[in-house]
């Protein structure tokens, strides 16, 4: 019987249990449900209950409602850790949301190479956001050396998949390119989409 069969009684019997898997399909139902039924300090309750198995999207998931604040008190460096926890097993949504925090100083030191660490970890798997962030850092300078081709690589890359900042800033980001670097840009944007993580 999968999760989504099972009664809410039944998810609770066997997360008790040690169910991982129950206790993060519990921790879903209860944040998902639809509007008064939803309940966040219930959700973070079993989501905790499978993170600390070192269950992925439930370390995740207990960092979102930390960094919200959502039926838990607003904890920004707790949050930190957990979306470390889950970015390390691949969470692309957390090693954005990681980078972000290193990115701005949330939750702890502000780092823009840890930053730009984890946003290169999330672009490769395809994450939008990731990828346009990526590329305002290389245009900055900010903890990464300032390189023009790398800024029209991944902005490129999020536009491919709608990112409206990309798409917005990737004509004026390609004229500033020399004829070789526009056109080694074109030769290379087929490879770079092939050795992504996941296609779009």
């Amino acid at each position: 019987m999968s999760d989504t069969e099972r009664t809410t009684a039944e998810l609770q019997i066997a997360a008790i249990a040690g169910d991982i898997e129950a206790a993060f399909a519990l921790g879903k139902e209860y944040d998902l449900a639809e509007g008064d039924a939803a309940d966040r300090k219930e959700a973070y309750r079993w989501y905790f209950l499978a993170a600390q198995s070192g269950h992925a999207e439930a370390c995740f998931a207990v960092g979102l409602l930390l960094n919200t604040g959502d039926g838990v008190p607003q904890d920004d460096a707790a949050a930190r850790v957990w979306f470390a926890k889950a970015a390390e097993q691949e969470i692309a949504d957390a090693q954005f949301n990681l980078g972000l925090m290193y990115y701005v100083g949330e939750g702890g030191q502000q780092d823009f190479q840890a930053a730009a660490h984890w946003f290169a970890k999330a672009a490769a798997e395809s994450h939008a956001k990731a990828q346009f962030n990526l590329g305002v850092m290389y245009l900055s300078g900010d903890g990464l050396k300032q390189d023009e081709v790398e800024v029209v690589k991944w902005w490129t890359l999020a536009a491919m998949q709608g990112h409206p900042g990309a798409t917005e800033n990737l004509d004026a980001a390609r004229e500033r390119l020399a004829p070789d670097q526009l056109r080694i840009v074109q030769e290379l944007t087929a490879d770079w989409y092939s050795n992504l993580k996941k296609s779009f």
